[in-house]
């Protein structure tokens, strides 16, 4: 076995330290203050590969938690083993866990000796003796220590020093089908304390498996092994009480209260109210918030102290409230009365001081009184369902009940007229009893209108609304209960109308859902005919205003639709019935085949093609769309579309009508010349092929080329090269419906440069003059410079970005032209001449400059010589 150890970086110490502490106190949690835990040995690990389990091993040895209430809780020599576990085995002793919680001091401690851990027949961590402690006063510094002898990492002292870098380790082990595994260790050591707490953990050892599965390198996390650790939290001072809610409640007590504060301990808190004790004392788990169930109390404020093992909180305020216990009732008069309510009722009897309502089956009664002595109440009845009623004085806090009250139901004793139209607007007169409050009147479902009550309850006056032919019940509406005349009033039919159709128009194939909207239509007993063929499932809305119905078939062309009930017929409506392709009969296409571009015109032949309006090919409508007179022959032109075959349909107002399909024929190119060229394109090529017509474009890789040209006939056509890179490049013939390419049909090739111009022309012997050479093909970086014999290099010559400049200084050279040739990888330039000129006058680099200043010199000589002259002879004329 092969194992490697190494220490890691100081850089990642940080991370992989805190990302173990976070790992390591995920269980148990330690979050409330007094709160201490210990663990012994703590094992985490699983790894799959390719589906199959290799490592499983889940397992703590050795816990302790300190009792909420305080005390302490421990286990000792427990050994250590890992029962179920694949892959993994584990042997040594917990000596001792310990966890202490008092009102001063939280502690927790844990030792293990002689810890033996494999993994995949491994030693992967050995240790003779290992302890942690973490100790956390209530005032003064928290402490966390560790102790470690004779740890071993595959087989190997390491020495692990608390909060410093990680000791990792490896070792090779065999996993089926993980190829070169290896099992990987990290070692880190923690001792932690912070304002409020203390973490001391002496071994936390992180394992990944690392190889190769089907070639790919990969990495498994296996899990985390902990020994030894130790956490607490400093304890709290005395409980605090914040808030009381409710902070009153009923003499008798029973109430359940929920206190808010800090510092409640579950299982270790207690309330009292004025000193008696409350019960069913329930604190969450964070300690800030409890329940409790309040016991009985004098009426009036009470105390409320909170008391934990940390001490007492200072008192809340809390009320007791008057429930009604000291109540006795004798009688209530009346004791019936209507169920629209109303009725005012007294209670006597004594204790009713503090009363603050009287409920009648849960709802309150109005304008309620008592008596200063507390012997009397009034109150009136609310509205309530027929029957009797639970009485109850309501108290602060409670209720007393009183005898019942029983409500009486209205009745309905005639209704005139009890017939009329069911177009409504009939007033009708109901009389009865208990209509006092009626807020309205149905017939059926509907409501009707204007409602007029008598003051004596015993008449109403009602506008009926339209309904439907036949008897409804009349229900008047009375708050607590309704009164009802089952078929009270019968609606008598009145002739229909119809106001409109809609659509008003569709397929002469009929099987079109129009809406029909009017007045009087009656449901089961309305039919609707066009030009006299009846409709199918007709549907009349309940309110008899609008129905539904299926057209018949029909003759091309308007037809009458009518609309009859038990009451008449309306007056007719107007529809039209549309082609819709039902009569075409298609008996040829021609051609059936075209280009994917589109363009090729189709003839289609047959009968019943009056009234189509276009023809779609895979829903797309074709252009130049005509029909002949007799409706037997129809041209159009196909649009652009995809390579196969397409469902032809002829477009008719109310429908379609198939046709038989047509074939795109995809474009093709059969070849390329010339098929190379340089790359600084210009080169003319000819594309042949089929299906062309129509090409928008012609791109090569992804540039598209220029002066496209394509033949009418659709089999060729010729393109420009934009510039390209030097190799093959795909060519793409960009066509409506379906492009062609054809891969690498074009290959760059480098060219040569070439010269064109090169100024100045000329330059002294002595060399140094800027030349700036035009041309094409000058490469940046990649070019050379012949002349008088001499290379200049290419370091020395700087090419324009576009390639079609350079400049370079003249070397030295004797008198005389002399030939400039440009070079790069492509070849050689053509050459052009260069004359070196002696130094007879100074030399600017310009080739018009210099022969211009040495004439001009000797003008200027010449004038010298002459006036010189012309004063010789006129002094010789004087003397």
């Amino acid at each position: 076995m092969r194992s490697v150890l190494r220490r890691i970086t100081s850089a990642s110490t940080a991370t992989l330290i805190a990302g173990l502490v976070t790992l390591g106190l995920g269980t148990p949690a330690r979050a409330a203050p007094g709160d201490a835990n210990a663990r012994g040995v703590v094992v985490d690990l699983s790894a799959e590969v390719a589906g199959v389990a290799v490592i499983t091993a889940d397992a703590v040895i050795g816990t302790a938690t300190a009792p909420a209430a305080g005390g302490t809780d421990s286990e000792t020599l427990l050994a250590i083993s890992i029962p179920g576990a694949l892959g993994v085995t584990a042997s040594g002793t917990v000596e001792e866990v310990t966890a202490t919680r008092a009102a001063g001091s939280s502690s927790a401690s844990a030792s293990v000796n002689g810890l033996n851990l494999a993994v995949l027949g491994v030693d992967v961590l050995d240790a003779a003796e290992v302890t942690a402690t973490a100790t956390c006063p209530q005032v003064g510094p928290t402490s966390a220590d560790t102790t470690l002898v004779g740890l071993e990492l595959f087989g190997s002292a390491v020495t692990l020093t608390a909060n410093a870098p990680a000791v990792v380790g490896s070792a090779a082990v065999v996993v089926p089908g993980l190829v070169g595994a290896s099992l990987n260790a990290s070692l880190t050591r923690v001792e932690t304390t912070t304002a409020t707490g203390a973490t001391a953990i002496t071994v936390q050892a992180t394992l990944t498996l690392s190889g190769t599965v089907l070639g790919v390198p990969t990495t498994i996390p296996v899990g985390t092994v902990i020994v030894a650790e130790a956490a607490c939290e400093r304890p709290p001072a005395a409980p605090t009480a914040a808030t009381i809610t409710p902070n009153e409640g009923p003499q008798s007590g029973g109430q359940t209260v929920t206190i808010t504060g800090t510092g409640f301990i579950p299982g270790g808190t207690t309330v009292t109210f004025d000193g008696a004790p409350a019960t069913g004392v329930t604190v969450a788990p964070g300690g800030a918030s409890l329940t409790a169930v309040t016991p009985p109390g004098a009426i009036g404020p009470a105390s409320v102290v909170v008391s934990t093992v940390n001490g007492a909180s200072p008192p809340l305020g809390y009320t007791y409230l008057a429930d009604g216990s000291a109540a006795v009732i004798t009688g209530l008069a009346p004791t019936s009365g209507p169920t629209a309510g109303g009725t005012t009722v007294t209670i006597t009897g004594t204790g009713f001081t503090g009363v603050a309502g009287v409920d009648f089956d849960g709802l309150p009664g109005t304008e309620f009184t008592v008596n200063p002595a507390g012997t009397t109440i009034t109150v009136v009845t609310p509205p309530n369902p027929a029957g009797p009623a639970l009485v109850e004085l309501v108290f602060p806090a409670g209720r007393v009940t009183a005898p019942t009250f029983t409500y009486i139901a209205p009745t309905i004793t005639s209704v005139v007229p009890d017939t009329g139209p069911t177009t409504g607007g009939t007033t009708v007169t109901i009389t009865g009893t208990g209509f006092t409050g009626a807020t309205g009147v149905t017939f059926g479902d509907t409501p009707g209108t204007n409602l007029v009550v008598d003051p004596s309850g015993t008449s109403l006056t009602v506008v009926t609304p339209p309904g439907q032919v036949g008897p409804v019940d009349v229900t008047v509406l009375i708050p607590g209960a309704n009164a009802t005349a089952p078929d009270g009033f019968t609606y008598v039919a009145a002739p229909p109308t119809a106001a409109s159709i809609t659509p008003n128009a569709g397929p002469q194939s009929g099987g079109q859902t129009v809406t029909i909207t009017g007045t009087s239509l009656v449901p089961g007993d309305t039919t609707v005919t066009f030009d006299g063929a009846p409709a199918t499932n007709v549907t009349v809305n309940p309110g008899g205003t609008s129905l539904t119905a299926v057209t018949p078939p029909g003759t091309i062309g308007p037809a009458v639709v009518l609309v009859t009930t038990g009451g008449g017929t309306a007056a007719p409506l107007d529809y039209t019935y549309l082609a819709d392709g039902s009569a075409a009969d298609v008996t040829g296409l021609t051609p059936t085949t075209g280009p994917t571009s589109g363009g090729t015109t189709v003839t289609i032949t047959g009968t019943g093609f009056t009234g189509a309006t276009g023809v779609t090919l895979d829903g797309a409508p074709g252009t130049g769309f005509t029909v002949n007179p007799a409706g037997t022959t129809i041209t159009v032109v196909t649009p652009p579309n995809t390579a196969g075959p397409a469902d032809v349909r002829l477009v008719f107002p109310a429908g379609t009508a198939a046709a038989p399909p047509f074939t795109y024929l995809a474009p093709t190119i059969t070849s390329i010349v010339p098929a190379t060229g340089p790359a600084t394109g210009g080169t003319t090529v000819t594309i042949t092929g089929t299906g062309l017509t129509g090409a928008t474009g012609v791109n090569f890789g992804n540039t598209p080329g220029t002066n496209l040209v394509v033949n009418p006939n659709g089999t060729s056509l010729t393109v420009v090269t934009p510039p390209g890179l030097p190799g093959p490049v795909d060519v793409t013939v960009l066509l409506p419906g379906d492009d062609v390419t054809e891969p690498d049909g074009f290959t760059y090739e480098i060219a040569p440069p070439r010269i064109d111009t090169i100024t100045p022309g000329q330059g002294p012997t002595g060399g140094g003059t800027t030349v700036t050479v035009g041309g094409s093909g000058f490469v940046p970086g990649g070019t050379v410079v012949t002349i008088c014999g001499r290379t200049i290099p290419a370091s020395q010559v700087t090419v324009a970005a576009d390639g079609r400049s350079l400049t370079f200084r003249t070397p030295p050279c004797p008198a005389g032209n002399t030939t400039v040739v440009v070079s790069t990888d492509g070849g050689a330039s053509n050459g052009l001449a260069f004359r070196y000129i002696p130094r007879i006058l100074p030399v600017t680099g310009d080739t018009v400059a210099a022969p211009l200043a040495v004439g001009a010199m000797l003008a200027l000589l010449g004038t010298v010589l002459m006036l010189l002259t012309r004063r010789r002879q006129r002094a010789g004329r004087i003397d």
